[in-house]
């Protein structure tokens, strides 16, 4: 009796077995074609039914978060990371995904925080530039401004170029050390110090000359 009862037992359980891996093929299959119809919605309700059959699978966890970043919904992509990063602590992409989820939520002092974490870890010229600006916007005026100096001073700076606004439905390319002037400038009329304001964007005008945002503020003065 006992051993028909494990059998019993033991035929119950791979039979679960094969009913998850058949089931979680089915919605890999699911998930694959959405990818292939650019169906989003598809491919997260496919990716959410995998995780509960695998909660431990972090691949999945990553796709998840990767679908919702590539839609822009910010609160689930953050929490997402956050799960990754408990899993993975060193995971600098969940890291940076975090980050920028965090700026595009309007929390501007916690996303400060998660970008110095991360710039502490790879040193990036592009990272510090956000920190500087979030320290801008959080009138932490004389950090922000240490910093425009730190990449001013960085030779890996003198070559790149970044895209700006130029106003509400069109941008431009300036060079990068002409951005960090005219952000050094935009610090300095928020510490009431006009010349010095006046001084950076010249600076960057004389980088890119048709730095239609340095031009405008140059104007003001």
């Amino acid at each position: 009796m006992k051993k028909h009862l494990f059998i019993i037992i033991f035929l119950l359980i791979n039979l679960q077995s094969f009913s998850q891996i058949n089931e979680f093929n089915i919605q890999k299959t699911i998930y694959e074609k959405a990818k292939t119809y650019n169906d989003p919605n598809v491919a997260i309700t496919a990716l959410y039914n995998m995780v509960a059959i695998q909660p431990d699978n972090v691949f999945l966890k990553d796709s998840l978060m990767r679908e919702y970043l590539s839609l822009s919904q910010w609160a689930p992509t953050y929490m997402i990371s956050r799960e990754i990063l408990a899993i993975q602590p060193n995971n600098n992409f969940a890291l940076e995904v975090s980050c920028v989820a965090l700026q595009n939520l309007g929390l501007k002092q916690e996303a400060l925080n998660e970008y110095e974490s991360l710039y502490l870890r790879t040193d990036r010229v592009d990272v510090l530039y956000t920190i500087s600006f979030l320290q801008f916007e959080l009138k932490n005026l004389n950090e922000s401004l240490t910093n425009l100096e730190i990449l001013l001073n960085n030779d890996q700076t003198e070559e790149m170029v970044v895209s700006v606004s130029k106003d509400e439905n069109d941008r431009q390319e300036v060079s990068m050390r002409a951005q960090l002037n005219y952000l050094k400038g935009l610090v300095f009329l928020e510490q009431g110090k006009n010349d010095l304001a006046k001084s950076s964007f010249n600076d960057a005008l004389n980088l890119s000359p048709e730095f239609k945002n340095a031009l405008d503020k140059l104007n003001l003065l």
